[in-house]
C-alpha cells in the first residue's frame, strides 16, 4: 500500500488523530521528522504530502513499527527520543520543515521532545493538547517551549487537540 492510499483510507476510518491528517498532510515537505509512530496514520499523512511536495519523513518510536518499511521518503529508527538524544541528531537532518511530537505525553516527555529537537524545525505541530484529564502534561509543556523559546503557539481543536509552535 503506498502512502497516499494508506492516507486515503486512514482519512475515513476513527483514530485519535483523524480530524489532524489533513493538516500533517498539508504540512509535511521538506525534511520532517516524526516522534511516534504507533500505527502509522499520522506517518500516512506526512508521507502522502511529501510524496507530492518532495522530502522525506524521519520518524522515531520506541517500538519496531515497519508499517512502510522499503518506502524511499522514509526512514525509521527505533530509540527512545528522550534517552537517545545524540543518536536521533544524527539520524534526522538539522534544519527541519516540521517536526511532529506525539510520543511521551507527560509534561517531562513532550518538553524533552521539543527542547532537544525543535530548534531544528521551522514549525511543530504536537498532537494530545486537549486532554486535560488524561494528558494535561502536553498542553503545559508546548505553553512552556513556546515562551521560553519566544515563539507563537495555539491550539487547532478536534481529534484531542493540535498545537502549533511557529
Amino acid at each position: 500500500m503506498t502512502a497516499r492510499q494508506a492516507y486515503n483510507h486512514n482519512i475515513v476510518v476513527w483514530s485519535d488523530i483523524q480530524d489532524h491528517l489533513p493538516l500533517l498532510k498539508q504540512s509535511a515537505t521538506g525534511n520532517v521528522m516524526e516522534i511516534g509512530v504507533r500505527s502509522g496514520m499520522s506517518t500516512s499523512a506526512l508521507l502522502a504530502g511529501v510524496e507530492e511536495r518532495g522530502g522525506h519523513v524521519y520518524s522515531v518510536d520506541i517500538n519496531n513499527c515497519p508499517i512502510f518499511q522499503g518506502h524511499p521518503q522514509w526512514s525509521f529508527m527505533v530509540a527512545d527520543s528522550i534517552r537517545e538524544i545524540e543518536r536521533i541528531r544524527k539520524f534526522a537532518p538539522d534544519n527541519l520543515e516540521l517536526l511532529f511530537v506525539d510520543g511521551d505525553h507527560t509534561y517531562e516527555g513532550c518538553l524533552a521532545d521539543l527542547t532537544n529537537y525543535g530548534d531544528r524545525a521551522k514549525k511543530i505541530l504536537i498532537h494530545d493538547c486537549e486532554c486535560p484529564l488524561t494528558f494535561p502534561g502536553v498542553r503545559k509543556a508546548c505553553e512552556h517551549y513556546s515562551k521560553t523559546a519566544k515563539r507563537d503557539f495555539y491550539v487547532i481543536p478536534g481529534s484531542y487537540g493540535m498545537g502549533v509552535i511557529e
